[in-house]
C-alpha cells in the first residue's frame, strides 16, 4: 500500500516514537533531522562539560571522560607522551557541534511541524527526491546506496586526517607515544583482509598493532562502501533478495537495529583488547574496567556502554523482525494472532509460523544439499560428508581428553574419522531397512512419503551411493580441517606477508 494513502498522524501515544510517522515521509524526515541535531548537540555539550572538568594532574582515563580521549586519539591538542597541551581545539569543536545542532534542530522542527506530512516521490525536483514508498524495492536500494556512500566518505575522513590533516596519535612512536603523519598506509589486501581470518592473531581485526594497517583498512573499507553504494544506486534488487527480504518500515527498522547491535558489540570488544586504536594513556590499561583505586576507566565506561546497548538493540531487532515477518505472513499481533494456519493434519503439530514458513527459511532449506534439486546422490553425500567431517574435528581436538598433548590434533583426527565410520554404518543400515530396489509411488512408506526428499534417494542403490559418498567426504573434510589447524602458524605467516 502506498505511503501517500496515509496523510494524517495516527492517534496513538507519543511513546510510539517514530512509529507514528511510518507512513508520513515528511514528518519522518523531520524526526530524523531532529534526531541528528540531538546527537550533535550531545557531542558539543559533552565536549564543554569534559573541558570544564578536565584535571591535568590526573591521568585522562581516571576522569570518567569519553569525548576528550577520542579527540586526543585523533591527535588533536596532544603532545609527546599523550599529554594534552592545548584545550582550545576542543572548545572550537564543541562550538562547531552546538551551532550545527541548532541548524539541524531548526530543520527538524520545520519538517515535523510546518512541512508537508507526505513528500510525494518525484525524481525531477529536490523535494520529491526524499519521497518514498516502503514497498518500492528500487527506492529502498537507492537509499541503501546513499547510506553506503556516506559511510565510505566517513572512513575517508579518518584517512585524510591521518595523512594530510595533522596525523594521529601513535602510542608506539617515540618513547611514550606521539602524533605523527601516516605517510605509507597499508594497501596490501592480503595484509588487510588477513585480519578477518586470524592471520595476525586470535583477536581478528582487533589484533591490529600499527596505524599503517588501521589507515589502510579505512582506505579499503571506504572504497568498498562507496563502490557498493554506487552499485546499489545504479542497480535494482535481484529476484532472490525479493524472496528473502521483507520490504516494510518495520523490517527496515529491524535490519538497522541488527547492524547497530553488531557494531556496538564489536566496538565493545575492540576497545577492551586493543591499545593501538585505544591507547592506554587515554583509555587505561587493556582489559581493565576499574583501577586499583576503584575508578572506572574510560575503557571500562566505553566497553560497558557499548555492550549493554548492543544487547538492547539485538533484542529490539528480534522483536521488530518477528513483527515484520509475521505481518508479511498474514499475522495481526494486535488481534492476538499466534498462528496463521496449520499444515496438513493438525494432530501432527506441524504449524506454519513466521519462522518455519518464511521465505528465507524455505529458501534456505530448499538449497540444502539433501533437498537441492538436480543433484546426484553421490554429490549430496560428498557435500554433506565434507561438512560433517570438517566440523567434527574441532570438538575432538580442542575438547578431548588429550587436547593438551602433542598428539592432541592427531587423536582428534582419528576420533573424527571413527565417528564418520559409525555414521556411515548407520546410514547404510537405515537405507537397507527403509527403501526398496525400485521406488514405488503407489506404495509409499513413512520413509518414502516425504515429498521434499528427492526420489533418487528413495531406493537402496541411491541411498548406498549417498552413504558411500558421505564416507569419502567425511574423511576428506576431517583431514582438511586437521591440516589447516595443524599448520595454522604457517598459514598466518603467509596471510600476513611475513612468510
Amino acid at each position: 500500500m502506498s505511503a501517500i494513502a496515509y496523510n494524517k498522524t495516527p492517534t496513538i501515544g507519543w511513546w510510539a516514537g517514530n512509529a507514528r510517522f511510518v507512513n508520513l515521509s515528511g514528518k519522518l524526515l523531520g524526526a530524523h533531522v531532529a534526531h541528528a541535531g540531538l546527537i550533535v548537540f550531545w557531542a558539543g555539550a559533552m565536549t564543554f562539560f569534559e573541558i570544564a572538568h578536565y584535571n591535568p594532574a590526573l591521568p585522562l582515563y581516571e576522569q570518567s571522560l569519553i569525548i576528550l580521549p577520542h579527540l586526543a586519539t585523533l591527535g588533536i591538542g596532544v603532545g609527546d607522551g599523550g599529554q594534552i597541551i592545548d584545550t582550545y581545539p576542543y572548545f572550537v569543536i564543541g562550538v562547531f557541534h552546538l551551532i550545527s545542532s541548532a541548524v539541524l534542530g531548526a530543520g527538524g522542527l520545520y519538517h515535523a511541524l510546518l512541512g508537508q506530512e507526505v513528500l510525494e516521490s518525484n525524481k525531477y525536483n529536490f523535494q520529491g527526491f526524499f519521497g518514498y514508498d516502503w514497498q518500492d524495492e528500487n527506492k529502498m536500494t537507492s537509499i541503501i546506496g546513499i547510506h553506503l556512500v556516506l559511510l565510505g566518505l566517513g572512513a575517508y575522513l579518518l584517512v585524510f586526517k591521518a595523512m594530510f590533516w595533522g596525523g594521529l596519535f601513535d602510542p608506539w612512536a617515540g618513547d611514550f607515544g606521539q602524533v605523527r603523519i601516516i605517510t605509507d598506509p597499508t594497501i596490501n589486501p592480503g595484509q588487510i583482509f588477513g585480519y578477518l581470518f586470524g592471520a595476525s592473531g586470535e583477536g581478528g581485526m582487533a589484533a591490529v598493532h600499527n596505524l599503517e594497517d588501521v589507515v589502510g583498512g579505512h582506505l579499503w573499507v571506504g572504497s568498498i562502501c562507496i563502490l557498493g553504494g554506487l552499485w546499489h544506486m545504479a542497480t535494482r534488487p535481484f529476484d532472490w533478495t525479493k524472496q528473502v527480504l521483507v520490504y516494510s518500515a518495520e523490517a527496515y527498522l529491524s535490519y538497522s537495529l541488527a547492524a547497530v547491535a553488531y557494531m556496538a558489540l564489536f566496538a565493545a570488544y575492540f576497545c577492551t583488547v586493543n591499545d593501538t586504536v585505544y591507547p592506554e594513556v587515554f583509555y587505561g590499561p587493556v582489559g581493565l574496567i576499574e583501577t586499583n583505586t576503584g575508578v572506572v576507566t574510560a575503557r571500562g565506561w566505553l566497553a560497558s556502554f557499548h555492550f549493554v546497548f548492543a544487547v538492547l538493540f539485538i533484542f529490539g531487532h528480534i522483536w521488530h523482525a518477528i513483527r515484520a515477518r509475521g505481518a508479511a505472513a498474514g499475522f495481526d499481533f494486535s488481534a492476538g494472532d499466534t498462528l496463521v494456519t496449520f499444515s496438513g493434519n493438525p494432530q501432527i503439530g506441524n504449524f506454519d509460523t513466521p519462522l518455519n514458513s518464511s521465505d528465507f527459511s524455505l529458501w534456505l532449506l530448499k538449497y540444502l544439499p539433501i533437498y537441492r534439486p538436480g543433484t546426484s546422490p553421490l554429490f549430496r553425500g560428498l557435500e554433506i560428508g565434507m561438512a560433517h567431517g570438517y566440523w567434527l574435528f574441532g570438538p575432538f581436538a580442542l575438547l578431548g581428553p588429550q587436547r593438551a598433548s602433542e598428539q592432541g590434533n592427531l587423536i582428534g583426527l582419528l576420533s573424527a574419522c571413527g565417528l564418520v565410520i559409525i555414521m556411515t554404518a548407520c546410514l547404510s543400515i537405515y537405507g537397507n531397512v527403509s527403501f526398496r530396489k525400485e521406488f514405488d509411488p503407489q506404495n509409499l512408506t513413512y520413509a518414502t512419503a516425504n515429498p521434499v526428499v528427492p526420489e533418487s534417494l528413495k531406493t537402496v542403490d541411491g541411498w548406498s551411493q549417498f552413504a558411500a559418498a558421505f564416507f569419502v567426504g567425511g574423511m576428506g573434510g576431517a583431514f582438511f580441517a586437521y591440516l589447516i589447524y595443524d599448520n595454522l602458524a604457517i598459514l598466518q605467516e603467509i596471510f600476513s606477508g611475513r612468510f
